[in-house]
């Protein structure tokens, strides 16, 4: 984003690598009646519906995935998912760790589920059939 400019010659992240995205919460805070809200929704994001996923205008379209683009593949994603909490997974920490969810999952945190390559991939495919076939347009 540095190098993306304002009308007015200003960047629109001028803060850079510094920028941190609270989501939600700062959202809260440009609302008065709502500010008192802000903490406890920090760093939250609206999650979108599973249900076309994988969908794409075309095989060379690249799509982008989390809140913020970051992960351009479904099996990055679930890869993500699976090991973001795993020590030394090379993952950068979150910029707002307070609401990241750690609920178990078949008694597995989520963000160290423990599953191989193979397991992985099977997700991946499922969330493939999500996808509508033969809509048009979409």
């Amino acid at each position: 984003m540095d190098d993306e400019f304002l009308d007015d010659g200003q960047p629109i992240n001028p803060l850079g690598e510094d920028y941190v995205d609270f989501g939600l919460g700062e959202f809260l805070l440009t609302r008065p009646e709502w500010a008192h809200l802000a903490w406890d929704n920090d760093g939250k994001h609206r999650v979108p519906t599973l249900r076309n996923v994988d969908k794409r205008p075309g095989k060379e379209f690249s799509k982008a995935y989390m809140h913020n683009g970051v992960l351009k593949d479904l099996k990055d994603v679930v890869h993500f998912y699976n090991i973001r909490d795993v020590p030394g997974a090379g993952w950068a920490p979150p910029e707002v760790d307070r609401n990241i969810s750690r609920e178990l999952l078949t008694g597995k945190p989520l963000g160290n589920l423990e599953l191989d390559e193979h397991a992985e991939n099977t997700i991946v495919e499922f969330l493939k059939t999500l996808t509508d076939r033969n809509v048009k347009g979409r």
